[in-house]
């Protein structure tokens, strides 16, 4: 156990919304505790009164709801380095770019992991590791497409140069588990490919979240 790195799919109609109004993104990060107590039918009621506007139908939609969360648990710093060389805290990072080539090397680097756009309003007490991030769909598909261009044999070259540098990454980039960071980039890459064939953007953010939303379950990966 750790602080554990998370995606969430969802909708630009919803995104909208959790953007604007913490107390609907609070909603949606803890999704499963909000169907189970039944909180989320009062949101039409709420919307309204806090005249927030949008198609009410999609931002409602129970399947949207339901939308599991990949969870890469401890790994999500060193992840972050792998695809980006960048050691920056979560806090700290901001990096300018969403899919980006390394100048001397010639290969991607894809702010999958910390990227986006920081919800400003998350920065502060909304949860214990801020900020929380999104990215909207189009830059969902960059992303998507970015990782179908990185081999095997590529990010192999990636670990085994990470062990050597051993950046100060959280949980550090462990030697001789290459095929665990492998399994985690095939888990992040075909998660963004289902958010491209949904039609959908992403939150990325951190935190504990197990028993109170939906875990993604439907990851093709042998």
């Amino acid at each position: 156990m750790g602080i554990e790195g998370n995606f969430r799919q969802i909708s630009p109609p919803l995104l909208e919304i959790v953007r604007q109004d913490l107390y609907m993104l609070n909603l949606y990060l803890h999704a499963k505790e909000s169907i189970e107590t039944a909180e989320i039918q009062y949101l039409p009621t709420y919307l309204r009164d806090e005249n927030l506007h949008g198609d009410l139908d999609a931002i409602l939609a129970d399947d949207q709801w339901r939308i599991g969360r990949l969870d890469i648990d401890s790994d999500w710093h060193a992840m972050h380095y792998l695809l980006t060389e960048d050691a920056s805290s979560w806090e700290e990072c901001k990096l300018p770019f969403v899919v980006t080539k390394h100048k001397s090397k010639n290969w991607l680097l894809i702010n999958a992991v910390m990227g986006g756009t920081a919800i400003e309003e998350t920065t502060g007490g909304f949860m214990d590791f801020a900020p929380v991030r999104y990215l909207a769909q189009p830059e969902t598909q960059i992303i998507s497409e970015a990782f179908l261009q990185i081999s095997e044999k590529e990010f192999k070259y990636r670990y085994e140069e990470a062990c050597e540098c051993n950046p100060k990454v959280f949980r550090g980039i462990r030697d001789g588990e290459f095929e665990d960071y492998w399994y985690r980039f095939r888990c992040i890459s075909e998660y963004y490919k289902v958010a491209v064939q949904m039609n959908r953007g992403m939150l990325l953010y951190l935190g504990c979240f197990y028993g109170v939303d939906f875990e993604w379950e439907d990851i093709p990966i042998e």
